[in-house]
């Protein structure tokens, strides 16, 4: 489709006449700001049909950017400046949800006292006048916005209209410009300390819809920053408060969420920050969320502390919530983080029945490598996280408390010695514990249980399969000796880790998880059943692999890079690797010197590696690197006898 100079793109020009029979009909929907001056020959032009042109040209600009929604599009970053009664705002520009652009070409620096009050514009954006107080006297929050203006400049001379006019002078230029203001907020009408007054206009921000909320900012101005000033000196800055990033809401649902994206994101934001700013001034003290928020966003951080490792209890959240702690695989903390931003904030000021009705899952993130060996240690995979003692009280009816008039009994405290206790502990303790807002879907509580295995094949089929890939390698020896230390749930997990694909892709790193195995098996304390032996008869005990500890082994050759440096090598060579060399891998953890090397190594270094490798190096009792052999001790060096 062509462009038309006169008329534009796919525009069709009709008649008087149609259109006057569609205005009639009502199908013709007309716009007062999109009409401009239509020049032929002959027409006199005056300065107001060329102001026409340019604010036609302006509207249509001002339309097409509101389709992109508003915000801020890059830059306009607020910090503190070198005095406490400065601000320094970065380089930026952004869209008003007018649709005018404001932009700052340069960084500034500036003094507050020359911001000017907005004093047209009350909390609501309006344009209703309040006091103004004076400029060093300045208390209370208030919202940094930019503001489009324009102005004239460049005077130039302007002939007479009239044959018996004078010549006058006049501005020549209109200059477009953006303004820093300083808008008043009292929306909370409490002269409180300014950290109090930051959690009270974040829960009226972020909890109230924006059907009802006050706080909707003018379509005039870009609030980039709240600021909460003492005598006109910096108490803290907020940008996360009232910033919005441009086109931030055309991701979101169609209209089923409890407020737009951008306002979620910028709850959990604008929570990040200040839950940094409150556990650095109180000195990693533990504090309960409603000493200091009014409200937290659906997800978020936990500070240190917030669980105590003891009794396993929390004061964080309030006592009428329910809380649990569990366990999730890192990669997947942002996916579960995200679908609960599609939930309703936790107003810590609503009701004992709302928060009643409230559940909050604690998570502690963990490597997906290490995922399986963490579940293995715990006995269940969610733990209750009970209210400290005197807030259990809060959570009981009169009746109730009338009913147990006597001595309160302690709290059961977690055995130390109990493994998965230990790991909760761990757990716990964690600096990167995360909390996500839980549904309140109807579930049966009787259809929760225990999960159990599903067998993926046939298990014969398997462990033939590995055993005779094992034999084929001369690992049988190696093989045997393992199985025969572990345990029945650690014999099949065994037979699964070696039945792997990357296992099976390398002999290498098969010889290699088989040491990695034995070694497990020496390095854990004889616990196992009590066998005669020895001089005289003395009973010595047998090592059990436990599936801990194979699950261990798993995840250690899950990390990145682990076993990449034999792979390299097998694949640089068409001679599989012999017997003898499989067998010095599969002796302990001296193949990890070699799979290091390999993996830094360079292309030419690489064959010579192999060849080392290939000839029995290992046994011989040098050490493989890059560049260097050094002695080493051999594993019968090792035991307390000469090296071979």
């Amino acid at each position: 489709m062509t462009l038309s100079l006169t008329r534009g793109a796919a525009r069709v020009l009709i008649g008087a006449g149609e259109v006057q029979t569609l205005r009639t009909s009502g199908v013709l929907v007309e716009d007062p700001r999109r009409e401009r001056p239509r020049y032929f020959d002959g027409r006199f032009l005056a300065a107001r049909d060329l102001i026409r042109d340019q604010q036609y040209m302006l509207t249509r600009e001002a339309d097409l950017a509101r389709t992109a929604g508003s915000g801020v599009g890059n830059g306009l970053l607020v910090d503190a400046g070198p005095t406490p009664q400065s601000l320094r705002i970065s380089a930026g520009q952004g869209v008003t949800p007018a649709g005018e652009l404001v932009r700052l070409p340069h960084d500034l620096d500036l003094n507050l006292a020359d911001i000017p009050l907005a004093e047209q514009l009350s909390a609501h954006f309006g344009l209703s006048r309040i006091p103004v107080a004076p400029l060093r006297s300045r208390t209370g929050l208030f919202v940094l916005a930019l503001r489009p203006v324009e102005f004239t400049a460049n005077p130039i001379g302007a002939y007479p209209t009239s044959l018996t006019g004078a010549r006058s002078v006049e501005d020549g230029d209109v200059i477009e410009a953006t303004a820093l203001v300083l808008v008043p907020w009292q929306e909370d009408g409490a002269a409180d300390a300014p950290e109090a007054r930051r959690g009270r206009a974040a829960r009226i921000i972020f909890t109230q819809s924006q059907q009802t909320s006050k706080t909707a900012t003018s379509a005039n101005v870009l609030p980039i920053a709240m600021l909460a000033l003492q005598s006109n000196s910096i108490v803290w800055i907020d940008e996360a408060m009232v910033r919005r990033e441009l086109g931030a809401d055309r991701g979101d649902l169609p209209g089923l969420g409890f407020a737009p994206r951008a306002l979620r994101l910028a709850h959990l934001m604008q929570h990040q920050t200040h839950l940094a700013e409150v556990v650095a001034q109180l000195g990693g003290r533990s504090f309960s969320a409603a000493s200091q928020f009014a409200a937290l966003p659906p997800a978020g951080p936990l500070p240190p502390g917030t669980i105590n490792t003891r009794d396993f209890t929390q004061r964080y959240f309030p006592a009428e919530v329910d809380v649990d702690f569990s366990i999730i695989p890192d990669d997947e903390l942002p996916a579960l983080v995200e679908e609960s931003l599609a939930l309703p904030p936790i107003d810590l000021l609503a009701s004992d029945a709302v928060l009643d009705l409230t559940a909050v899952l604690v998570l502690a993130p963990v490597p997906r490598g290490e995922f399986r060996s963490v579940l293995a240690r715990l006995e269940s995979r969610t733990r209750t996280l009970k209210a400290v003692a005197p807030n259990l009280i809060a959570q009981r009816k009169p009746l109730d408390i009338l009913q147990r008039l006597r001595l309160p009994l302690p709290i059961p405290l977690p055995d130390i010695s109990n493994p998965a206790d230990a790991e909760w502990a761990r757990l716990a303790r964690l600096p990167t514990l995360w909390y996500v807002r839980r549904r309140n879907l109807a579930y049966r509580d009787d259809l929760a249980g225990t999960p159990v295995a599903v067998a993926g094949g046939n298990e014969l089929l398997i462990e033939r399969s590995v055993r005779d890939r094992i034999a084929t390698l001369g690992l049988s020896g190696v093989l045997d000796n393992v199985l025969l230390n572990a345990s029945p749930k650690a014999v099949t997990s065994t037979l699964n880790l070696l039945g792997s694909p990357r296992l099976v892709a390398s002999p290498a790193l098969t010889a290699a998880t088989l040491g990695a195995l034995v070694t497990k098996v020496e390095a854990q304390p004889a616990t196992g059943d009590t066998v005669s032996g020895g001089t005289g008869g003395t009973p010595t005990t047998t090592a059990v692999l436990d599936q801990a500890r194979v699950l261990a082994v798993a995840a250690d050759l899950a990390k990145p890079n682990v076993g990449d440096g034999l792979t390299r090598l097998e694949q640089s060579t068409s001679t599989p690797l012999d017997t003898v060399a499989l067998t010095e891998i599969a002796k302990g953890t001296d193949w990890r010197v070699l799979d290091s090397a390999a993996l830094t190594a360079s292309k030419t270094e690489v064959p010579t590696l192999t060849t080392r490798l290939t000839t029995g190096v290992l046994k011989t009792g040098t050490r493989i690197s890059t560049g260097i052999t050094a002695p080493i001790a051999t594993r019968s060096a090792r035991n307390g006898s000469k090296p071979a």
